[in-house]
């Protein structure tokens, strides 16, 4: 009896610690998450922002979808002349 009040106490325990511990991020070689931050090299440390490609990646998405012609524009005709 004492033996399985105490094994059920310890698993509860055990299954405690393992929700409680928090995720860890994906790192870097530097020791910056990846995707929130960069690495400068001037200070020497991580900084928040997104890297420079994927920021390059973004610019281009916007221009692209700004120089796309409008459907609703081919759609409309002249109206017929008498």
């Amino acid at each position: 009896m004492r033996v399985s009040v105490f094994a059920s106490v310890l698993s509860v325990l055990a299954l405690g610690a393992l929700v409680a511990a928090p995720a860890d991020a994906a790192k870097s070689k530097m020791g910056c998450e990846i995707g929130q931050e960069v690495w400068n090299a001037q200070l020497g440390k991580c900084e928040p922002g997104a890297s420079k490609w994927k920021r390059g990646d973004t610019e281009k998405k916007a221009a692209a979808a700004d120089t796309k012609p409008d459907k609703k524009a081919k759609k409309k005709k002249a109206p017929a002349k008498k």
